[in-house]
Parts: structure tokens; C-alpha cells; sequence
């Protein structure tokens, strides 16, 4: 057991910061700076000096905070990400594969997985995911689903798996690791929204603890490090750990931030001290939300439970479930932001709530009048909530084969049914891509993404985020 008490990275940079120092180095703020808010941060905004270490190629502060990272994320090895999971989702697919490789690649991924896919010049072969007749959301993919690709294409490098959704909503992953260890291929996780999991049992087991040979999660999302510090978690002897760390060093800054770092170390530090009981409060709080709407009694407003098709659903994660005609997930949104009530998202009937060891008991309380206060009478909109979107299109092209078409055209975006798309269009958030470049545009996906911007979504990756017009293959290419 390593000392779980020691936090190298914060205190190299204290040390550092309270020496009496003639900073002749970057940054040029040199510690100083105008008095603002960033005035405390300044003087820890440090560079690769001696006793702080280098991120590309740690030795002393950094590497002893990612081993004390990968024992209490029960990894072999944790490696530090200042570029958010983006990063390690790029680099592990530029590591696993080769261009024109197979890839199994869970449908519903976030955009930067297809990013990934696209600089890796990979073939990526969808796997469905299941819809949940509850809500609507594509979730996970069903176990049987990937054992048939994976009889189908035994030429996959790797199966890569997004678990769980935005919503909480995934799957135990230990059967599917078997399935892809019996083939002597590597399961790839994105774990973004499950760094807390594995800490107290009331939560779900980690990618992990279930087996999985790689798992990325955003430290940021679920526990207390700063926006754009995740981790990147590895084990077992089926991803060359060699060239994972080279393309690492491509992709993410040859000037880390310190910061973020350090952020990442006490992250750890503060998981190591209290354990389990770290997240106690938090799920006492989100348990009461839940039940304090469901006191409530508007007919049309709920907080969705665990059932359906998945196997969890994390508690901490209260997703409130609208089904009025007048008010869709956006104008619920909306309505509590203007009495300062923030959510991490909406979709059309959706309203994603996330708590976390900071929640306050006052937060709840806050939530609950706010929510009281919603006109009773609104009608009940009995249309029950269907599979708005698939996942289904026709794979024309391969997202890097569409990257190198120059023969792209703009044509009116409800016009381009049948047509190849030449780009993403990804809600946001959640970032994952209804379509993906080389998909052929359905008029059920059109007019579904149609209505999601009328409500007030916004879309990334479409060069025209207004909607009006989109890219798609033209010419001979099409």
C-alpha cells in the first residue's frame, strides 16, 4: 500500500510558490498579474521546473501522483489527461489501430470517439444500441449485439463502449470484457461520467473492476478536479502501454497546466481519506429530490426510476421527465435557470440534474420550491415517448473517407434526404453525433434534428449551426 495521504503535485507546487523565486521562465505572468479573481491561482500557474516534474515524461511529483492514482482506482496504471477525455479517447484509438483497421464502436459515442476514429484512419463497425421505452435514450449495447459483430468481423483490433450514458444509464461490464478477452482483443471505455463509481456500494462497479483493459473518465464530471482533467486507466497486457504514451505526447499540450494537475492529485487524495463516505450526503440528497417530486403530484412531471433495458442507473444523476404538451425539457430548462437553478442539460422531455459529494442540502431545498411552483393545470401530453432516433442510417462511407472528399457541397438541410453527409451533426450537450460523416441522411433523422433546433438545441460539428444548410458528398462521390 502507498501513503494515500501524501499529495505530490500540490505540494511540489507549494514549495515552489512560496520560495522567495526570480521567475525568468514562462509563464509571463510570472506569478503575478492584475488583481482579479485568478490573482490566488497565479502564483501555483507553474512549468516543467526542477521538483514539479514534466507530464511527457514524469519522474518525481507527477509519477508518484498517477501511481497513487491507479491504487485507488484499483488500475495498474493511471495516466493524468489536462485535455479532457477527449484526449484519451483520440489516443487510445490512435494507439489500438492501424488505418483501415476494424474497430467495433458503440453507435451512440461521443463525437470525439468519431474524431478519433477519423485521425487513426479506422473502420469503424457500429454496434447498435438499445432504446429505453421509458425515456426515449439510446443507452448501451446489448450483450448478444456485440457477440454477433464480433463472430462477423474477427478482424477487430478493439471494441470500444461508452458506459454509462449521459444520463447514468449503462450496463455491468465484466460479460462483455469476457467476450472480447476470448478473442484476445482489448475493451475500450469511455467512463466519462463514471469516475465515482466503485466507491460505495449503493454505486455501480467500475470499467475497471469489470475487467476492461482501458477506461477514460472526466475526474471533472463526478468529483472535485477542475474542468479538462481526466484520467486515463489501464490494465492487463493487451494495449502497447509504449506507444499509448508516445501518442499521448502528440495529442495532448507540451505546456500542461499545472493546476489542472494538481486538481487531479487531490482529486485522488480526497477519495484515499474518506472512501464511501464521501458520497453518503450526495445520495441522500438525490434520493430526496426524487421523492420530493414525486410528493408533489404534478401529473406531468416525474423523476425517472431504474427500470428498463439497462442494468443501473447512478443515483447521483436525477433526470427529471416531463410530459406536458406546453412544457418540453428545453422550457423546464429554462424555467429554472431564471431562478438561478442550473441543469446540465435538457432534451425534449428530459432535464439532467447532477449531484455530487458538494451538493448542499440547501441546493435541494432551493430545487424543490422552485419546481412547486410550476403551474399544476399545464396539460398532460398522453403521447407516449418514442425511439426519436435510431442510430440506424446507412454507412456509405468511413468518417476519415469522408474527411479526405474535397468533393463537398452545401445544399439546404431539409433538402438532403438520400444525400451522404460530409459532416457531424451532434446535439450539444450530450456531443454524441446523430449523424456521422458517411452517413446517408433519412428524412426521419431530418426532421428529427429539425425539431430538436426549434426547441432551442444546440448542434456541434455542422458548419451551419443554424441548420438551414449542410455538407454532403457531391459530384462523382456521391
Amino acid at each position: 500500500m502507498m501513503d494515500q495521504r501524501q499529495i505530490p503535485i500540490e505540494q511540489a507546487m507549494s514549495r515552489y510558490a512560496k520560495r522567495n523565486t526570480v521567475r525568468f521562465h514562462v509563464p509571463g505572468h510570472k506569478g503575478r498579474g492584475q488583481e482579479s479573481f485568478l490573482s490566488s491561482v497565479l502564483p501555483y500557474d507553474v512549468t516543467e521546473l526542477p521538483g514539479l516534474d514534466d507530464l511527457h515524461h514524469p519522474e518525481e511529483a507527477i509519477l508518484e501522483a498517477e501511481r497513487l492514482a491507479a491504487e485507488v482506482f484499483r488500475a495498474e496504471e493511471s495516466l493524468f489527461l489536462i485535455g479532457g477525455s477527449t484526449v484519451g479517447n483520440l489516443a487510445l484509438l490512435l494507439t489500438v489501430c492501424r488505418p483501415g483497421e476494424v474497430v467495433l464502436v458503440q453507435r451512440n459515442v461521443h463525437k470525439s470517439v468519431i474524431n478519433g476514429l477519423i485521425l487513426a484512419q479506422a473502420r469503424p463497425i457500429y454496434l447498435k444500441p438499445e432504446m429505453d421505452p421509458v425515456t426515449g435514450q439510446a443507452v448501451g449495447v446489448a450483450l448478444i449485439e456485440l457477440q454477433e459483430k464480433i463472430r462477423e468481423y474477427p478482424q477487430a483490433r478493439a471494441v470500444f463502449l461508452s458506459n454509462p450514458n449521459y444520463y447514468g444509464m449503462g450496463y455491468d461490464l465484466r460479460a462483455y470484457a469476457e467476450c472480447c478477452h476470448l478473442v484476445g482483443i482489448p475493451l475500450l471505455v469511455d467512463e466519462a461520467h463514471g469516475a465515482h463509481f466503485g466507491f460505495a456500494e449503493e454505486l455501480p462497479l467500475s470499467a475497471m473492476q469489470c475487467g476492461a483493459d482501458a477506461a477514460v473518465q472526466s475526474t471533472h464530471k463526478m468529483l472535485s478536479s477542475m474542468t479538462m482533467s481526466s484520467m486515463l486507466h489501464i490494465q492487463g497486457d493487451l494495449i502497447d502501454r509504449s506507444r499509448l504514451r508516445q501518442v499521448l505526447s502528440m495529442v495532448q499540450s507540451s505546456s500542461p497546466s499545472y493546476p489542472l494537475l494538481a486538481s487531479l492529485d487531490r482529486a485522488r487524495y480526497e477519495l484515499a481519506q474518506r472512501g464511501k463516505e464521501l458520497f453518503q450526503e450526495g445520495l441522500l440528497l438525490a434520493e430526496r429530490l426524487r421523492q420530493g417530486v414525486k410528493e408533489m403530484g404534478i401529473p406531468w412531471l416525474s423523476a425517472v426510476r431504474r427500470e428498463g433495458v439497462y442494468d443501473f442507473l447512478d443515483p447521483l444523476k436525477v433526470t427529471l421527465h416531463t410530459s406536458s404538451s406546453l412544457c418540453s425539457g428545453f422550457r423546464l430548462k429554462e424555467y429554472l435557470e431564471v431562478s438561478g437553478i442550473y441543469p446540465e442539460m435538457a432534451d425534449e422531455r428530459l432535464v439532467l440534474l447532477v449531484l455530487s459529494a458538494e451538493t448542499r442540502e440547501e441546493d435541494i431545498r432551493r430545487t424543490l420550491d422552485v419546481l412547486a411552483s410550476l403551474d399544476r393545470e399545464l396539460p398532460v401530453d398522453s403521447t407516449r415517448i418514442g425511439d426519436k432516433v435510431h442510430f440506424s442510417q446507412q454507412v456509405v462511407l468511413t468518417p476519415h473517407e469522408v474527411f479526405n472528399r474535397s468533393s463537398r457541397v452545401t445544399i439546404p438541410f431539409s433538402q438532403a434526404e438520400g444525400k451522404i453527409a460530409a459532416e457531424m451533426i451532434a446535439p450539444y450537450p450530450p456531443g454524441i453525433p446523430v449523424v456521422n460523416p458517411g452517413e446517408r441522411l433519412d428524412r426521419e433523422t431530418i426532421d428529427f434534428l429539425i425539431e430538436l433546433k426549434e426547441q432551442g438545441c444546440r448542434m456541434h460539428g455542422i458548419s451551419d449551426p443554424t441548420l438551414q444548410t449542410v455538407l454532403v458528398i457531391g459530384g462523382s462521390d456521391e
